[in-house]
């Protein structure tokens, strides 16, 4: 008689790194940040004027070490504390790691600037620093707003660093579950992470009210588009600036300090050529220069060959 030995697959169990979670909590986790992706998304865009975008990315558990050795020493880290209304509940800390040039981005926009894809390999100045605390402190609302429908918490802005190596708000050998962002804000594309404790959120999910602790995809897409409907409508109502831009050159700064009434300044265009029309100093049109009546006007030919969205 012939025996034939069976091949088993072994797999490595890290006893150090105990897998607590499951899939369906995983779910439950997606499920509620999905709620804050929708809600700052709206916040942002209300708070700079500009169209921006939010949504998970993935959801995933590690080592806490593993998460931090992940990370680039220069970022924008926020320590948050969540405290649930019911007493008998143990708090749990919650950091958020933003992208470096998410930071920018905001100053840019909140000091008056047009947005645009900024990034520097520096330091963080005082001034960035407050308006990062605005904004961080502010966004704390957002998280207790998203986390309400499964349990009500205070969320407080403990702390924040901008180097995640050097800060440990956790032991290097805690499992953390990790939730990854992608964000778009106009042509600046980023992300962000927010990490928490698996054992503190696993003891806070026995809690969570018991009809929203699945996650019911098959709805999320319609109301991610009546989110976004919402915005745009709101969006409607907003001032821009439109202006002709006839041409564009380059003086020297002896040139420029020389000029006086009555000098004439060269275009390379030609008299019937296209003119471009910008939408808050982003190209946007191409036209015709013309005249209605007593007045100069342009004509509205075909917009800009390139993505706006």
């Amino acid at each position: 008689m012939a025996f034939v030995e069976m091949e088993h697959e072994i797999k490595k169990h890290d006893f150090r790194s105990p897998k607590k979670f499951g899939k369906e909590q995983l779910r439950t986790v997606e499920s509620l940040h999905e709620g804050f992706a929708r809600n700052v998304t709206s916040y942002l865009t209300t708070l700079t004027r500009f169209f921006c975008e939010v949504q998970v990315a993935s959801v995933s558990k590690m080592r806490y070490s593993e998460y931090v050795s992940s990370l680039d020493e220069l970022m924008i880290m926020a320590n948050y504390e969540l405290v649930p209304l019911d007493e008998s509940m143990s708090e749990v800390s919650m950091i958020v790691n933003l992208q470096p040039s998410i930071g920018f981005f905001l100053v840019d926009k909140l000091l008056g600037g047009h947005g645009e894809d900024v990034s520097f390999h520096r330091e963080f100045t005082e001034i960035e620093m407050a308006v990062f605390d605005h904004f961080l402190s502010k966004l704390s609302r957002q998280i207790e707003i998203s986390w309400a429908k499964y349990l009500e918490v205070e969320t407080t802005l403990k702390s924040i660093e901008t180097n995640p190596k050097v800060a440990q708000v956790f032991a290097g050998e805690d499992v953390v579950v990790i939730v990854e962002f992608k964000t778009k804000f106009g042509s600046v594309e980023s992300q962000f992470t927010a990490c928490l404790p698996s054992v503190e959120l696993e003891s806070l999910m026995e809690k969570f009210t018991p009809r929203f602790v699945r996650s019911f995809k098959r709805h999320d897409e319609a109301k991610e588009e009546v989110q976004k409907n919402a915005i745009l409508k709101s969006l409607k109502h907003a001032d821009v600036t439109m202006s002709v831009i006839l041409d564009q050159i380059e003086l020297d700064l002896h040139d420029v300090l020389q000029l006086e009434v009555n000098d004439i300044i060269p275009l390379s265009k030609k008299f019937d050529s296209h003119v471009v029309v910008a939408v808050d100093d982003t190209p946007w049109f191409e036209a015709q220069l013309g005249e209605t009546k007593t007045r100069k006007a342009v004509k509205i030919e075909k917009p800009m060959d390139k993505e706006r969205e």
